[in-house]
């Protein structure tokens, strides 16, 4: 059984990720041409003409689909698909958006901090420069991708306090300017305390999200209340 089979059967949703065609190498997110494309496909979805806008949103998808599959099978089975780009292939959904990330190969968990930390600069870089979004700004949201997703484990593991507990040790050994994962309990539930904003609402089709940083504290302690409920 591989370490993607024995994580989806554990975690909801991750079994979505994993059935490619996985036609592309991963190393294409590093590729200029490439990322234009795919900085304007998004632009055209959301009627945006903004490339650091387009760019910022295509990584909030990208960065939580790599942290994803990394940090699913790291914490089911102790071990890890190797997230490195050159011993990877990937896909894109319908939507334009990374659809997933797989490798036959694996690494240990003192090797995935190094590993996924190398994947994650090379395609901040590669982007930054392709979208005019500051290297910072997508740092940032990588930081709560995978704080996220580690909550997303963590309580498909009846422990959402050990995912934001992996969350913290995992970007601690990462060597890499992420920002510290940060969390707040609110209505008997944990959740992500963002550092970062996908700018979605700049572009009309929404408003901020319920944990945006840029909202009032008042208005997104309202929002995470309500959302706790579910």
């Amino acid at each position: 059984m591989s370490v993607y089979t024995e994580a989806a059967e554990r975690v909801p949703g991750l079994a979505e990720y994993l059935h490619g065609p996985f036609d592309l190498p991963a190393s294409a997110m590093t590729d200029a041409d490439w990322l234009r494309e795919r900085i304007a496909d998004t632009g055209r979805r959301w009627n945006c003409t903004d490339d650091r806008i387009n760019g910022t949103l295509w990584w909030y998808s990208a960065s939580s689909t790599i942290g994803f599959l990394a940090v699913s099978t790291a914490m089911v089975t102790g071990t890890a698909a190797d997230p490195s780009l050159e011993h990877s292939r990937c896909f894109l959904r319908g939507d334009g958006y990374l659809g997933g990330v797989r490798s036959d190969r694996t690494v240990t968990p003192e090797q995935l901090p190094g590993a996924l930390a190398g994947t994650f600069r090379a395609v901040v870089d590669a982007l930054a420069a392709a979208s005019g979004a500051t290297t910072n700004a997508l740092w940032a949201i990588t930081s709560d991708s995978i704080a996220n997703r580690c909550l997303d484990v963590g309580t498909a593991l009846g422990d959402r306090e050990r995912g934001s507990a992996y969350a913290q040790e995992l970007v601690a050994a990462m060597s890499s300017p992420l920002p510290a994962p940060r969390f707040v309990d609110v209505g008997g539930r944990r959740f992500t305390r963002r550092s970062s904003c996908c700018l979605l609402y700049l572009t009309s089709a929404s408003d901020k999200c319920t944990s945006c940083p840029r909202r009032t504290p008042s208005d997104r302690l309202r929002g995470l209340r309500a959302a706790a409920q579910y």
